[in-house]
């Protein structure tokens, strides 16, 4: 399991056999920060879609993702953050994907862009287990005081 509660690299020195630490760039941390949420919130995003919002295990995330919990809490701070995280990310490569379409069927008349529209939606009628889970992270924001 990987860690990134503590920013430290060890090194050793050939005169000396003590272990000396380095603390991380800035940079380096937020490289780290970046590839940790990402890859939480990829192992979301796959169980999410395996078993839904209701059994979403921060446990089975965080192992499937190869990071601590200790880890999971230090860029999250909990569960529901996760679930608005891996929504956010979703909505975003739709939108990216609805503009990548747009950019190509711009010039094609009416009928052309109703048929890119066409084939657009084909791509992403599949993915209907996001409506499945928005519902369920809609219905949890009645349910609980962190959603009002």
């Amino acid at each position: 399991m990987r860690s990134c509660a503590i920013a430290l690299a060890t090194t050793q020195s050939s005169s000396s056999r003590n272990a000396r630490f380095r603390w991380r760039s800035d940079e380096e941390r937020e490289r780290a920060r970046a590839e940790l949420t990402a890859e939480i919130t990829r192992s979301a995003r796959d169980q999410l879609r395996e078993v839904g919002a209701a059994a979403l295990s921060l446990r089975a995330v965080c192992t499937r993702a190869g990071y601590t919990q200790g880890a999971f809490y230090s860029n999250f701070a909990d569960r529901e953050e996760l679930l608005l995280e891996v929504m956010e990310r979703n909505l975003e490569q739709k939108a990216a994907s609805l503009e990548q379409m747009l950019a190509t069927c711009g010039d094609a008349g009416l009928d052309g862009t109703l048929a890119c529209i066409l084939d657009w939606l084909d791509t992403i009628h599949h993915r209907g287990e996001w409506a499945r889970i928005a519902m369920e992270v809609g219905y949890r924001k009645f349910n609980r005081p962190f959603w009002r």
